[in-house]
């Protein structure tokens, strides 16, 4: 595989779980509303296992290249951005609550306590951007040892899931519960990015038949074994990788690949927005008078998803980018192949929104600055020019 080349499926992968958030957060909406079909409740509650723990998982997995950076280059590269991101949106959705009724947590905006405490207590759907810095940290700072914190952070996940779990709140929970998803990323990424891709059909359909039969297991009980949620977790990743590479593969399927793939490189705009936009359409149907219908939750999750691209793009246009970005990117390396500036490069269609998000873009890695070898052992060999894999990768 040249050194350059991408692993399509995890963008296929990552496409898949940020339409997952999206739909589970017009569930909660809508059902916070009275507007929600039970119907959907129920498949909304066993996708718990699925959602999280394959963002997390690829999140790990792109971000992973930090390993063999530099504490200078994380924090300039990476850390400021989420900082950035997630203060900002903090402030844009508070904003945004506070006139538009918030049908989910009406705390949130009733003072500005829960604004002032969230970066100790974020209480927002933001905590994901709060998790992939903390995240981000824990494992850089472990180094080689990375793998040896699987134990523990599954004992954490593990804990994290019996009822009576002592936590700050509900974002602090989750944390518990998804680390041991991210590191799982993060110490395979080589064995992803090198091997996963060439799996054998009959194997990749065997773990997706391991998942589906976890699902139907999990859904059959009362869901509160923390064992065996952990395990169906698990069997869900591998489950959700494989079937991703199947649709990568197959002929017939691949206009769904490249659409799941397309917005798996957009993960970013659709992961800041959607609430906001799913937040206004609950609001507009209940002071319409609307009813429950199955078709909404789907009809929300289409909406937001588009809503949230198109924002991103006018925001581009109207010179807004700095939304998207942190006010002060650290210069680009100049590639040894075609010169391409900053301009040139977003018109390339290099990097991506989901980049940004997850901690890469899925490329092997460029030449390293400071640091050792990754979690995965040696250093993969660098794409020519060293360009940045991560966060600075731009932004369309």
């Amino acid at each position: 595989m040249p050194s350059a080349a991408r692993a399509p499926f995890l963008d296929v992968a990552r496409g898949l779980a940020i339409a997952l958030v999206v739909l589970h957060h017009s569930v909660i909406f809508l059902d916070a509303g009275a507007l929600l079909d039970v119907r959907w409740r129920v498949v909304n509650d066993e996708l718990v296992v699925l959602r999280m723990p394959l963002f997390f998982a690829v999140s790990g997995a792109l971000a992973a290249s930090a390993a063999r950076r530099s504490w200078r280059w994380l924090a300039r590269h990476r850390l400021v951005l989420l900082v950035w991101l997630f203060v900002t949106w903090s402030l844009l959705r508070f904003a945004w609550f506070s006139v538009v009724p918030q049908t989910l947590n009406a705390a949130e905006t009733a003072t500005l306590r829960p604004l002032l405490l969230s970066p100790l207590l974020p209480v927002t759907g933001l905590w994901y951007l709060y998790a992939l810095a903390l995240f981000t940290v824990l494992a850089r700072a472990a180094g080689r040892a990375a793998p040896l914190l699987l134990v523990p952070a599954a004992a954490v996940s593990l804990a994290a899931t019996v009822p009576g779990w002592i936590a700050p709140n509900y974002a602090w929970t989750q944390m518990s519960r998804c680390f041991v998803f991210f590191l799982l990323g993060w110490c395979l990424r080589r064995v992803l990015l090198e091997r996963f891709g060439r799996l054998p059909g009959p194997a990749a359909w065997a773990l997706v038949a391991t998942a589906v039969a976890g699902l139907v297991v999990h859904g059959s009980t009362d869901g509160r074994s923390p064992w065996l949620r952990l395990a169906v977790s698990l069997a869900a990743i591998g489950g959700g990788l494989a079937a991703a590479l199947l649709l990568s593969r197959a002929a017939p399927a691949r206009p769904v690949a490249a659409g799941l793939g397309w917005l798996g490189r957009r993960t970013l705009p659709v992961f800041l927005v959607h609430e906001l936009v799913v937040g206004l359409l609950t609001a507009l149907a209940l002071a319409a008078g609307a009813g429950r219908h199955p078709a909404w939750p789907p009809l929300w999750a289409a909406v937001a998803l588009t809503t949230a691209l198109l924002v991103h793009r006018l925001a581009r246009r109207a010179g807004l980018g700095v939304l998207y970005d942190s006010p002060h990117p650290p210069p680009r390396r100049p590639a040894s192949g075609p010169a391409q500036g900053p301009a040139g490069a977003a018109a390339a269609g290099l990097g991506s929104p989901g980049a940004a998000l997850a901690g890469g873009d899925g490329r092997r890695d460029g030449p390293v600055v400071g640091g050792g070898p990754g979690p995965g052992g040696a250093g993969v060999p660098g794409a020519p020019g060293g360009r940045d894999d991560g966060a600075r990768a731009g932004l369309r």
